[in-house]
């Protein structure tokens, strides 16, 4: 439905001059890519889902700084971004207004069957996709990953495809195929805070 605001999704294709960015960020443009190709196989969502692929995220956000400028008269409901990796998903946390209270029940019970919590801390959007959030005041969903070993290969030349546990990289794109289920067949108003 055209007249519903779109649904964002951000990562990035920049990666750090040490090492190949596999995990930082390639995995998370994997994971919304394959999530929403996933989605449209399940049939026509009810809302539009852009992929923000963004470039220059290292070097101050400049690609996410873009979009916002080049899409900011496009309403846009609801933001989320995978930036931290390719392992498990752990947690989800929600920045919805109260109003928004059922959808965030739902998206959590459809997350509980892959073992993943519900926070109870405020989501932030990444990034990529903050200066939309910004300018629009979106709702946000982040799916938490397991950040153990993240730092061991973030920014190093280890940051290479074969860190990336293909289990694990799955478990992402099944959670966030199953909250893009629900938020982008959501036909009531999505709000932020």
């Amino acid at each position: 439905d055209p007249s519903l605001p779109a649904i964002l999704l951000g990562c990035h294709l920049d990666s750090w001059d040490l090492g190949t960015g596999a995990i930082d960020d390639a995995s998370g443009y994997a994971i919304i890519t394959d999530a929403a190709l996933r989605l449209r196989a399940q049939g026509q969502p009810l809302r539009t889902v852009r992929l923000l692929w963004a470039g220059s995220e290292e070097l101050g956000g400049f690609g996410g700084q873009a979009y916002a400028a080049a899409h900011a008269d496009q309403p846009h409901a609801l933001a989320m971004e995978s930036d931290f990796g390719a392992d498990r998903v752990w947690r989800v946390r929600f920045r919805l207004a109260e109003a928004n209270r059922p959808l965030a029940d739902r998206v959590a019970a459809a997350l509980a069957p892959l073992g993943i919590v519900r926070g109870n801390t405020v989501a932030n959007g990444g990034t990529d996709v903050e200066p939309m959030i910004e300018r629009q005041k979106l709702a946000v969903i982040d799916l938490d990953q397991d950040g153990t070993r993240y730092f061991d290969l973030h920014h190093t030349p280890d940051d290479t495809l074969d860190k990336v546990d293909p289990v694990q990289l799955e478990q992402n794109v099944q959670a966030w195929t199953a909250v893009l289920g629900i938020v982008a067949n959501e036909p009531g108003p999505l709000g932020g805070l």
